[in-house]
């Protein structure tokens, strides 16, 4: 299957995700919160709200069909392609959650549009299925983790600039849902190497609890503050981190030809940036 029918199915599994976390926010909002209250009365409210339930199912149901698109696509294309999910979230945030996204917001959304076709017109026909470095693929994952703790340790000791709260759970959760991405498109590059043993006994369980500790992270940011700001924030972390070990560690080179690799970086711009816009405006004054 071409490389741009992954893309084209990561994006419908997007729009599904972001609608999920609409719901989960809605949700959420109105739940005692994670990490201050008893964690069993916290998991009990969680799972009797239908509207978080509800915002649940979607978000598992879109995440299959990523997941699918992984094992299409390069996982350095794949995740620029969810960024597109952040403009459903931005149509759900006015309509539904009712907060309000100035005009540069929408400027930065159209910018993601145009870097989602760039991204589409330099890929490839075929993903590459070379099996992980391993040396860069383990640096990687350390990196992440450091990274990971460095971020809630400094931020709870209030010496990240007074960042937000939500801002700063929204960067966390970026990091580990990256971190599960590298590892669900390497399952796929080692199963397909018949190579089982590693691929369901090693990349599986990290991808799942990696996804599961993104996704807590996730839910505790949407009570601390605005869902646009969570989300363009772990859009964009969990981006880079795919970007940079898909080339690094997964084979996932540049196109050749001078052109479609100059597309592929100018489209990498703009889904960055315009998640960074998403997370630097969309905050509440």
């Amino acid at each position: 299957m071409p490389v741009w029918a992954g893309l084209l199915i990561a994006l419908v599994a997007t729009s599904i995700m972001n609608f999920g976390l609409a719901l989960q926010k809605r949700g959420a909002a109105h739940l005692p919160k994670i990490g201050k209250d008893r964690g069993a009365e916290v998991a009990r409210a969680f799972f009797t709200n239908w509207t978080w339930l509800l915002g649940t199912s979607g978000l598992l149901g879109g995440w299959g069909l990523y997941l699918y698109s992984t094992k299409i696509a390069p996982i350095s294309l794949v995740q620029p392609t969810l960024g597109m999910g952040l403009a459903v979230l931005a149509l759900f945030s006015v309509f539904y959650l009712k907060e309000k996204i100035k005009p540069v917001e929408w400027i930065a959304l159209f910018g993601m549009i145009a870097g989602m076709v760039l991204l589409g017109v330099s890929a490839g026909e075929e993903a590459p299925q070379d099996l992980p470095r391993w040396i860069p693929f383990l640096i990687v994952t350390g990196a992440i983790l450091v990274l990971s703790v460095l971020a809630y340790v400094w931020g709870r000791r209030e010496k990240l600039g007074g960042l937000r709260t939500d801002a700063l759970l929204g960067m966390v959760a970026g990091l580990f849902v990256g971190l599960g991405a590298i590892y669900a498109r390497a399952m796929f590059l080692f199963l397909h190497h018949g190579q089982d043993l590693i691929g369901y006994g090693v990349c599986l369980p990290v991808m799942v609890i990696a996804n599961i500790i993104g996704v807590t992270v996730m839910q505790s940011g949407f009570q601390h503050g605005k869902a646009l700001v969570v989300v363009a924030l772990e859009a964009v972390l969990n981006k880079a981190v795919a970007i940079v070990a898909g080339m690094v560690a997964l084979n996932e080179a540049l196109p050749a030809d001078k052109g479609l690799a100059s597309m592929r970086i100018l489209a990498f711009a703009l889904i960055l940036a315009g998640s960074g816009v998403l997370s630097r405006f969309g905050k509440e004054k």
